[in-house]
């Protein structure tokens, strides 16, 4: 091993005792800020532009799906070429994006189909960055400190879902949205800056054959490796739900409790706060929680308890510590699975795997989101959260009794 890592005869366990590792993590700080700053933007650009909640609810969806169409063939394209190369390609992708909404603004020409452009591009960014991403942090570290990787990425995710929004609505407010995206671009500047200085692992990428092929492999993988299509398929069924319901908070907050939209940010600053403890945690226990799989399960059902008391709490300041048991349930949860998924894998299937990880989670949450809310119209929110927490605890319970052997 280089000098970008401590020396192999003592690897520490701890992601930050690496200076490679400690020079990226600032740098991902920023840019994951950055990325919470442009999606307020975005959004808010949105509501600005035509009043339509439903094209609002169009710019998020298209802010989110490319992850799950095409973030598996990114991970394929990602494990056939230089981790650092890719690393310093999406970070220019993901500078350009705020540069051109602002050029947009700066001139006074940005409409509803330019911003739906931009808002493909950001889709596009950030189905490229997440493979990168996950395979990078890995690649700067010897592998005990692997667990301590994923954590610390969950935290940087949690911290940034709880302040940039926030920052950045405030901006919006006070001095407008020209020199909000300006923040965007300045927070995206120090990833490119920092790009060439990274010097991870690198695998042999003489033996690749044509990108089908090595997507095909990426998804034999999964599915040959019991202990990683396990994960996911937990992932599917707990998490799943988890963030499902975390995504259409508006029907409880409001629907359930008439509280309008402070009460929506009282509800998601709740699950927000849960999944920052849960983040902080697990950076604080590192890898004993990797094989912790009892801990494991009890929280799963944290959070199918906290889902249901969402909906059954007799007024809305009772709904707010369940709302948060969601938050803690799907980030300790996501992070421990994910933990044992990055420490099964060769670095040379990093990229594929966690991006079929993503393509997974994404696709449950929106799927489970839109699944609760349609029969919602039917039965009611109480009913249809019932339904599916029961279906997801069936199912999970199926998926765990089927025993892991390492």
């Amino acid at each position: 091993m280089t000098d970008r890592t401590t020396p192999v005869r003592d690897p520490s366990p701890r992601a930050l005792a690496y200076p490679a590792f400690r020079l990226y993590y600032m740098g991902a700080v920023c840019g994951t800020n950055g990325g919470w700053v442009t999606r307020i933007l975005l959004a808010w650009l949105a509501w600005d532009l035509t009043n339509s909640p439903s094209f609002v609810g169009l710019i998020a969806a298209t802010t989110l799906l490319p992850v799950a169409l095409i973030g598996p063939f990114f991970g394929a394209i990602i494990d056939r070429m230089s981790t650092r190369v890719a690393f310093a390609r999406v970070t220019l992708a993901l500078l350009a994006v705020p540069l051109l909404l602002s050029t947009l603004l700066a001139l006074d020409v940005l409409t509803p189909v330019p911003l739906f452009l931009v808002a493909l591009l950001f889709g596009a960014v950030m189905s490229a960055y997440h493979p990168v991403r996950q395979s990078l942090g890995p690649r700067l570290v010897e592998r005990p400190a692997i667990g301590s990787v994923v954590a610390l990425a969950a935290l940087n995710f949690n911290v940034g879902r709880l302040l940039a929004p926030a920052i950045g609505g405030t901006l919006i407010a006070q001095v407008g949205t020209l020199p909000t995206s300006l923040l965007g671009i300045a927070l995206a500047i120090p990833n490119v800056l920092i790009a060439p200085a990274l010097r991870p692992r690198e695998g042999d990428h003489s033996r690749h054959g044509a990108l089908r092929d090595d997507l095909k492999q990426g998804f034999t993988v999964v599915w040959t490796r019991w202990p990683i299509r396990r994960s996911i398929l937990l992932a599917v069924t707990a998490i799943g739900l988890s963030r499902g319901i975390s995504e259409i908070l508006a029907l409880i907050a409001d629907g359930q409790f008439a509280r309008g939209a402070s009460g929506l940010g009282l509800m998601t600053s709740a699950v927000g706060g849960g999944a920052l403890v849960a983040a902080i945690f697990q950076v604080v226990a590192g890898n004993r929680l990797v094989r912790n799989r009892p801990l494991r399960l009890a929280v799963i059902w944290i959070g199918f308890i906290g889902a249901l008391g969402l909906v059954y709490a007799p007024s809305f300041e009772w709904a707010l510590p369940p709302a948060a048991m969601v938050g803690f349930a799907s980030t300790f949860v996501g992070v421990s699975l994910q933990i044992g998924v990055q420490a099964r894998l060769e670095d040379e299937y990093r990229g594929r795997v966690m991006s079929i990880w993503m393509l997974a989670g994404t696709a449950s949450t929106s799927f489970l989101a839109f699944a609760i809310s349609t029969v919602t119209e039917w039965t009611g929110v109480t009913a249809a959260t019932t339904i599916f927490v029961a279906i997801c605890a069936v199912a999970t319970m199926a998926i765990w009794l089927k025993p892991v052997r390492d």
